[in-house]
């Protein structure tokens, strides 16, 4: 995701909006210019055609200097990204670059160009596509553990100390604080990944886009049910590590909805 992030700031920054305007002759960006870059930003979106009406009320055409201020100059951190509000700003801001949405982004730049066949993964034979599906599968597993917590299997599909393991941990650690036990009789749970698909790949990074639909439900000490239910595209980024690959970190766009009980 970082990758990404980089390449947005630099689209932004390429953005023939911007390279007519006072920006594009300041290198070194303070309080003043983000302001003008939210005012850009905010007059192209209002008269943005993929904006629609429906669209437009859910997101807003306007993004604050000071949100546009802390993408550009704060460090990557898995966890802001992950932040519902933080994700309608960086689709706001793609459809600025002309795209949809974030995930429109990513599938228009970061797409297989080279049409070049996975390769295995060297520690576990994998290829990047059976990588991400065990993940789903170790994932759905960990969750017949609960209130007990076993990552057993899902550490051999993730790097250490990875922000997707990170995540992972948290929402286990949430159910099992919860009591919650993992309701998996009568097929009651169940997921299905329906697509899987090569994005890019390169000496470092590989992009894996998945469709995914997760219906997950879990029981309460007083036999409560909570329900969690969501269809969603996600994109999974892998590492090389040296001489394995592992999965490194995912966007996933309802992981707020996801984490929630409802």
């Amino acid at each position: 995701m970082e990758k990404i992030y980089n390449t947005i700031k630099e689209d932004i920054k390429n953005h023939p909006d911007l390279k007519s305007s006072l920006l594009g002759m300041i290198e070194d960006w303070k309080r003043s210019q983000f302001v003008i870059l939210a005012d850009i930003i905010s007059e192209n979106l209002a008269n943005s055609l993929p904006l629609t009406d429906p669209r437009r009320l859910s997101l807003g055409t306007t993004i604050s200097p000071i949100t546009l201020q802390r993408f550009f100059e704060n460090d990557y951190q898995f966890k802001t990204h992950n932040d519902l509000r933080f994700i309608k700003t960086l689709d706001k801001i793609c459809i600025f670059l002309g795209k949809n949405d974030l995930n429109d982004y990513i599938h228009q730049n970061f797409k297989d160009e080279n049409n070049l066949k996975p390769e295995e993964d060297a520690n576990n034979n994998l290829s990047d596509k059976e990588l991400v599906s065990k993940f789903c599968e170790f994932q759905f597993d960990a969750l017949k553990y609960l209130p007990n917590i076993n990552l057993e299997k899902l550490s051999t599909t993730v790097g250490k100390d990875s922000p997707i393991l990170a995540r992972t941990v948290s929402y286990l650690k949430d159910k099992s604080e919860n009591n919650l036990v993992f309701v998996t009789e009568n097929n009651r749970s169940n997921y299905e990944i329906y697509q899987i698909t090569t994005v890019s790949e390169d000496s470092e990074l590989r992009v894996i886009k998945t469709k995914e639909f997760w219906n997950l439900v879990f029981k309460d000490e007083r036999e409560n049910n909570f329900v969690v239910h969501h269809i969603n595209t996600q994109f999974y980024f892998i590492r090389n590590f040296g001489d394995h690959w592992k999965i490194w970190d995912n966007y996933n766009p309802d992981f707020a909805n996801l984490a929630k009980i409802n």
